[in-house]
């Protein structure tokens, strides 16, 4: 379905549509204004912009605007990644105009009702604090854990993956924005140097286990306030 046609449908059905060509024009559009309700992200836009990158960007800045994926990706790996960015549905193509349609509104409406899944939430787990709004790792609610970026990111998927094992090509994609191949040794750097700022302060036990031949999951009990 192209542009023109979802268009067509949503202004049938009364919404008003924006239309941005780039993620860097998307995000400015978000930087400037907060009437937008809902946004409707391609992650196949191309080799220089990557509509996930934009759907992590949207649920930081704008917690409160649903956010829908549009993908021919029809993988569980790849709607896992969606939704872990901070997507809130996932719609494979081909779709029909009525059920975009029927899946907006829908959005939307948990939203009004307050119902959608919330996102400023607190994560706790053997002794840390993960306040995933902020971007905040705390030791005893006192100490700050300094994690980098894309420590930060790799973290939070971990922890949300409620201790299921995490591949690494989720892993690749989430924190470098690329696709992991044989021989990337770019995950399991990162899970190594995020393991030794834990251990600085829990030396006592292993957070993120190593799953040979296929990647990492979580291994504390988290529990979750908010």
């Amino acid at each position: 379905m192209t542009v023109s046609q979802i268009r067509q449908h949503l202004q049938r059905e009364g919404f008003e549509m924006t239309h941005c060509r780039a993620v860097s024009q998307a995000k400015s559009l978000l930087a400037r204004s907060s009437r937008f309700r809902l946004a409707l992200v391609d992650i196949m836009l191309g080799p220089e912009d990557n509509g996930l990158d934009f759907v992590r960007f949207a649920s930081v800045q704008c917690p409160r605007m649903g956010v829908m994926v549009i993908s021919g990706r029809n993988q569980v790996n790849d709607r896992i990644l969606g939704l872990q960015m901070g997507a809130d549905d996932y719609l494979t193509k081909p779709f029909d105009g009525r059920e975009l349609v029927v899946r907006a509104r829908r959005l939307i409406q948990r939203l009004d009702t307050g119902v959608t899944a919330e996102r400023k939430a607190l994560f706790r787990f053997s002794g840390f604090t993960l306040d995933k709004t902020r971007r905040l790792l705390l030791w005893q609610d006192q100490d700050t854990v300094p994690l980098t970026g894309r420590e930060m990111d790799l973290l939070i998927c971990l922890v949300e993956g409620d201790n299921h094992v995490v591949n690494r090509e989720i892993l690749a994609n989430l924190v470098c924005g690329r696709r992991w191949h044989a021989g990337d040794r770019s995950v399991d750097v990162m899970v190594s140097c995020l393991r030794r700022k834990l251990k600085a302060h829990n030396p006592g036990e292993a957070l993120i286990k190593s799953i040979r031949g296929v990647g990492y999951c979580f291994g504390a009990r988290v529990e979750r306030e908010g």
